[in-house]
């Protein structure tokens, strides 16, 4: 009975794409991307990205116990966790340490979103947004929160709603966005009147907030020093949310007039917010997906994340839209998996243009036609 759940639409559909063939077809995505990228530049170069800087900085905090600078970055623990333990038990630096988490993380993401969601979702899923692979091989968080985020929805089918609170609480401390899993557990909790497991899961996520706050306190005075930070990053009054769309469409035209912008970029962005938009919708008026109402917790959190980041106050969303919408990406692509087209090859197009695209943003279109 577990392997019929959890496993999915696998079970129904034998001629979609193993799990060998999916992981395959990753790890060509990644050799792809670092050979484009490595004629070009140097990999660490390209790894020193995003907020890396800002992850190896409160890596270097929590090893030497005491701040490493003279600056607090504002984002979560959660992953410099990760970063100090790799990279002390391998004896490695800690960029490299992000890499390492990074793939590993995707790796171990694309086995749980095929025993979710199955073998079309899966190979979908890897190449649909190319900054997954920009993601997984240069290193940011993302894998490592979508890895917990998965662990946690595939827990909570089996009934195993400890398992999956901890899972999400824990996942909130990589990303704080995890909260709305813990809120989704919560709720289908509630609504089938099973107070002793909401009871546990409210405890599980209140002590795994405890144990990650009072480091934060101890070292900065404040158990809320992240969210104020963060804080700073929102519009002029600071709140986290606005009126829908109000923001994005105003980062939107800001994002468009960009000189840099190139047009792979601008058009992955108004894929996803499609993808958000439809594969929502989807969730809640094709009522012939026989599948969806076993599966309330993802449908919830997937609602309310898309919902939390149309209503997003961050002045440069737009930007950043596409890598923001991938944790709820299998589960709207699972949405709209009758539309998926069964054909392999275009698979394998798809993957090779998605790592090719992953690279030239990373060095340049230009230099990617070059080489």
């Amino acid at each position: 009975m577990l392997e019929r759940i959890a496993g999915g639409e696998a079970n129904r559909h034998p001629g979609e794409p193993s799990l060998w063939e999916v992981l395959s077809m990753l790890v060509m995505m990644f050799v792809l991307h670092l050979l484009a990228v490595c004629r070009v530049s140097n990999f660490w170069d390209a790894a020193d990205w995003l907020d890396n800087a800002s992850y190896i900085e409160i890596a270097r905090t929590i090893r030497q116990g005491h701040p490493a600078g003279g600056w607090f970055p504002h984002h979560f623990w959660g992953f410099p966790y990760a970063i100090a333990a790799v990279s002390k038990l391998l004896g490695i630096r800690e960029l490299t340490a992000i890499v390492v988490i990074s793939m590993l993380g995707s790796l171990a993401v694309c086995v749980l979103v095929h025993r979710l969601y199955g073998g079309w979702v899966a190979a979908v899923f890897i190449f649909i947004n190319y900054q997954w692979i920009e993601i997984s091989v240069e290193g940011g968080s993302e894998p490592l929160f979508i890895c917990l985020l998965c662990a946690s929805f595939l827990a909570a089918r089996s009934n195993r709603w400890e398992l999956a609170a901890l899972l999400a609480a824990l996942g909130t401390t990589v990303r704080p966005v995890g909260v709305l899993a813990l809120l989704s557990l919560a709720a289908v909790l509630a609504w089938r009147k099973n107070w002793r497991q909401l009871a546990a899961t409210a405890l599980i996520g209140l002590g795994i907030g405890i144990l990650y706050v009072v480091p934060i306190w101890i070292h900065y005075g404040s158990p809320f020093a992240s969210l104020i930070q963060y804080q700073r990053d929102l519009g002029t009054r600071g709140w986290p949310l606005t009126y829908p769309f109000h923001t994005l469409a105003t980062s939107y035209w800001e994002f468009v007039h960009l000189e840099s912008i190139h047009w792979y970029t601008f058009a992955n962005f108004a894929f996803c917010v499609a993808l958000a938009l439809v594969g929502t919708a989807a969730m809640w008026l094709l009522r012939t997906c026989e599948e969806f109402p076993l599966y309330p917790t993802e449908t919830l959190f997937a609602s309310l994340y898309t919902l939390f980041l149309i209503s997003y106050n961050y002045p440069y969303i737009a930007g950043h839209f596409p890598r923001y919408l991938l944790p709820v990406v299998p589960i709207l692509l699972y949405s709209l998996r009758d539309w998926i087209p069964r054909v392999r090859p275009l698979l394998w197009a798809g993957a090779v243009l998605s790592a090719l695209l992953s690279a030239a943003a990373r060095v340049g279109f230009e230099n990617l036609i070059r080489f």
